[in-house]
């Protein structure tokens, strides 16, 4: 796991945030929420960020909904 705390999530966010357009800026938070996950930052670090910015916090909602979504459909099989 990479060994990250929200504060880190919070500064590299923020250091892309003014670079983007606003009509890009939930694809793009949803797409860095989804790279966090995939390098093994811990779930409750990625969650702890929701606070920090709308499009952050709608993204890390999305991400954790859809893979809570995925478990119930396997399950149900």
């Amino acid at each position: 796991m990479a060994d990250m705390t929200h504060e880190n999530i919070e500064r590299i966010w923020n250091s892309l945030l003014h670079y983007l357009p606003e009509r890009t800026k939930s694809d793009a938070a949803i797409d860095f929420v989804k790279s966090l996950e995939d390098i093994g930052v811990e779930e409750r670090e990625i969650k702890a960020s929701a606070d920090y910015d709308p499009k952050l916090e709608e993204a890390i909602n999305t991400v954790f909904n859809e893979d809570e979504d995925e478990d119930d459909y396997y399950n149900e099989e």
